[in-house]
């Protein structure tokens, strides 16, 4: 998982819309994923949460309008590895600088 959400993320997804899209769909899987998951302590998953601490935040400036409509349903969640995901991908600048206002509220709604 955590290979396929970086190698996605690392295409120009704001050229190509479609994989934006197959991206952000792919992200919502995985997040599923790491809601659900019930040991949370090993390698493989302190990787994936890393990884998409990253990686969300490259598929959100790509389609910002239901990327952060997602940002804002993550961080609504009562979960901690969900809610630091959110924010690290919140602290990037390219969402920072693109998007201060957006960025603003939803890091509001986390504290």
């Amino acid at each position: 998982m955590r290979a396929a959400a970086a190698g996605i993320a690392e295409s120009d997804l704001q050229a190509e819309p479609e994989l934006a899209e197959a991206a952000l769909r792919l992200h919502r899987k995985i997040l599923i994923r790491v809601y659900t998951a019930g040991e949370r302590q090993s390698e493989a998953f302190v990787a994936l949460r890393k990884a998409l601490g990253y990686t969300l935040g490259r598929v959100v400036a790509a389609l910002p309008g239901i990327g952060f409509e997602y940002l804002r349903q993550l961080a609504a969640l009562d979960d901690q590895d969900v809610r630091w995901i959110v924010r690290e991908n919140l602290e990037r600048d390219a969402l920072r600088q693109q998007y201060p206002e957006t960025v603003r509220h939803i890091r509001a709604n986390l504290a």
